[in-house]
C-alpha cells in the first residue's frame, strides 16, 4: 500500500511539475528544488486533508479529483502555485481547528 501511495504521489508531483513549468517556462530554480518544494507542499496538503476529512481515501479523492467549480482542476493542480497553496492550507487549518465538518455531538462523520 505504501509503494502504491508513493507511486501515486510521484505521479501527482510530476503532473504538477509539468503544470508549474508550463505556466512559468522561465523558472530560475533547478528542477530538483522545484520537485522538493512541490513534494513538501503535497505532503502538507495531504496531512491537512486527512485531518479535516478523517479518512485517507476521502482526502485523496478531494485532493486529486477535478472540481467543476475550479474549471475542472483538482486541488493539487491549483496548489501548484505557492500563493494558492498557502491559501488552501490556511483554509484547511481553519476548518480543522474550528471543527467545521465534525458532528456537533462529538461523533466523527
Amino acid at each position: 500500500m505504501a509503494r502504491e501511495q508513493d507511486a501515486s504521489l510521484a505521479e501527482i508531483i510530476d503532473k504538477i511539475r509539468i503544470l508549474l513549468t508550463g505556466e512559468n517556462s522561465s523558472a530560475s530554480e533547478p528542477e530538483s528544488v522545484v520537485d522538493d518544494l512541490l513534494s513538501a507542499r503535497i505532503q502538507r496538503l495531504t496531512v491537512l486533508a486527512q485531518q479535516v476529512f478523517g479518512d485517507e481515501a476521502k482526502a485523496q479523492f478531494w485532493l486529486t479529483e477535478p472540481q467543476p467549480h475550479f474549471r475542472g482542476k483538482s486541488i493539487l493542480q491549483l496548489a501548484s502555485r505557492g500563493d494558492v497553496a498557502r491559501q488552501i492550507e490556511e483554509a484547511m487549518r481553519r476548518i480543522d481547528e474550528e471543527r467545521i465538518f465534525r458532528d456537533p455531538r462529538g461523533l466523527e462523520p
